[in-house]
């Protein structure tokens, strides 16, 4: 079977030539690991350094297991460098599970040095005497200290063999590791998300392409300039400080360095106030060292056939269950799922919420439900089999059915707060209140503190703002959008809508609303494109001192 690597490096490998190129070693891929593999032998030291440099390591112990004399992961750099000394790149021959029973093997070796090295010194102090008697002090005392380094050696090997016990287990238990199907599920969701973003990447490159091909077709050379400038500043590209200065700069200390084309653009270069280079220029120089946009690269081939490789051999040890569709009704592990949730990049099911026992107490993605028994559990899908789903039967959606409308029957109702589009007067009417509340505001700073400063005094109050619907969904939505729903309480307060929940802070509707000037009161937002009605007479009642009112 051709791994990804092989079917790469067999169209990519240099030309016949009148004079072929003699290679000297041998390279293989393994699409497990993700990596090359050399077999060179011994390179001159120059070699070596520039290798190691390249990022591959030596591994010379594995020779023999057939580990390769270098290995790297894989990249378009490495494998050019593979190829030069082998013209072509093989599969692998040794999976991880061959090469991690080479190790054991090795290991064993160890291990039955260090327990025979043990033995034998346990066995020389056990055979030792247990008093020195000599009438020398000294002869006895070394005599002493020989028989106890016995005994130190012998639990030092002792130490050494439960060593290579443990690296044992763990070279075994790590081959089985990576090649379960759970960890080749996050290796498959690891590896879209890296195609996703090379691709994302060329795109950009593509769209930056198709400007410049724009910006070169300007006939006007003054607008040219003008607007290369602009988008070069816009676009933040200005950063690729590899473009040399023309010859025709006049200071000395300027000439023969690298500057970015933004710098270029914007640096004058003499007295006159002319810039180092015109648009046309600029874009000469762009073109000079960009080539046209492709919609593919190596990268994103190796990172396609790699997720081929993996789903090929995750199907082969059952698949997983991302790739079932997951439905509300089906049983998850015998648990009923209310509601399945995909991802808004893969359109795949990601998890689900399972219904479970009620839970006491804070629980890690468990949710009991209002006036029910029941608790909401949520489960990640992506790394689990496909045998743990069960597809909806006629009774498990009846019991799905039955579930909700219990879960609507328990759950509490909501105080009436609905979104009104004001009438102009009302708007007006509400709008002047939040501006003398905010002006008032702004006079009790002052009071407080002389040195205060108080811009909503000096400038001009908010008005209302009369849009379409069109133009509010454009600027509504997100945290940081311009236009938002206000909760409006009694005496006409604006809240956020999670102040003051209980009492008389409870807001009675909701209008639209948009940030006013610099510290200035939010303006209410009037579509004209849709009816207005009145807004509640609550609004303008006065709040009594009692009353917790919020500040606007």
């Amino acid at each position: 079977m051709e791994t990804p690597e092989t079917q790469i490096d067999q169209d990519q490998t240099p030309e016949a030539t009148a004079e072929p190129t003699e290679y000297h070693g041998r390279a293989t891929y393994s699409p497990e690991d993700n990596k090359l593999r050399l077999y060179i032998g011994r390179v001159p030291r120059d070699e070596y350094l520039k290798l190691r440099a390249d990022g591959w390591i030596t591994l010379h112990k594995q020779r023999e297991a057939g580990g390769g004399d270098f290995a790297a992961t894989w990249t378009p750099g490495r494998r050019d460098t593979a190829l030069e000394y082998a013209g072509i790149i093989e599969d692998e021959d040794m999976g991880p599970e061959d090469r991690a029973a080479d190790r054991a093997e090795r290991f064993s070796g160890y291990l039955g040095r260090r327990l025979n090295e043990a033995t034998g010194h346990a066995d020389g102090y056990e055979a030792g005497p247990q008093a020195h008697g000599y009438q020398d002090q000294a002869r006895a005392e070394r005599a002493a200290a020989r028989h106890d380094r016995q005994g130190e050696r012998a639990g030092d090997a002792w130490s050494k063999a439960e060593y290579w016990q443990r690296r044992t287990a763990g070279v075994i238990a790590h081959a089985l590791y990576v090649s379960s199907p759970g960890v080749r599920m996050g290796r498959i969701k690891m590896l879209e998300a890296e195609l996703r973003k090379a691709e994302a990447s060329l795109e950009k490159y593509a769209d930056l392409y198709r400007d410049f091909v724009k910006l070169s077709a300007i006939a006007d050379p003054d607008q040219q300039t003008a607007t290369v400038r602009a988008y070069l500043g816009a676009r933040s590209i200005w950063a690729d400080y590899h473009h040399p200065r023309p010859e025709t700069v006049t200071r000395e200390y300027m000439k023969g360095k690298k500057q970015s084309l933004y710098t270029l653009m914007t640096h004058v270069a003499d007295e006159a106030g002319t810039s180092d280079i015109t648009g046309a220029e600029a874009c000469a120089l762009f073109f000079s060292d960009h080539h046209a946009p492709a919609t593919e690269n190596d990268w994103t081939r190796h990172l396609r056939l790699r997720l081929a490789y993996e789903n090929q051999m995750l199907e082969a040890q059952g698949g997983r269950l991302a790739s079932v569709e997951i439905e509300p009704g089906g049983k998850l592990g015998g648990h009923l799922i209310v509601k399945a949730s995909k991802s808004p990049t893969t359109g795949r099911v990601v998890s689900v919420q399972v219904l479970g026992e009620a839970v006491q107490g804070w629980v890690y993605r468990a949710k009991n439900v209002p006036g029910t028994d029941y608790a909401l559990h949520q489960i990640d899908t992506e790394r689990l089999s496909p045998g743990s789903y069960t597809a909806p039967t006629p009774e498990s959606l009846k019991e799905l059915a039955n579930f909700k409308a219990l879960a609507k029957a328990g759950t509490p109702k909501k105080d009436p707060c609905p979104l009104i589009n004001p009438t102009d007067a009302d708007a007006e009417r509400l709008q002047a209140i939040w501006n003398e509340r905010k002006r008032v505001k702004g006079q009790e700073r002052l009071a407080s503190n002389k040195y205060a400063y108080a811009p909503e005094l000096e400038g001009e109050p908010s008005t209302v703002c009369r849009i379409t619907q069109a133009v509010y969904s454009q600027n509504s939505g997100g945290t940081y959008s311009k236009a938002q729903t206000s909760g409006i309480k009694i005496g006409g307060v604006q809240c956020c809508g999670y102040e003051n929940r209980s009492g008389e802070g409870n807001p009675v509707c909701k209008i639209r609303t948009t940030d006013g000037k610099s510290n200035m009161a939010d303006r209410v937002i009037i579509l004209t494109d849709k009816p207005q009605k009145p807004l509640p007479a609550s609004v303008w009642i006065v709040p009594q001192p009692d009353q917790v009112p919020a500040t606007a």
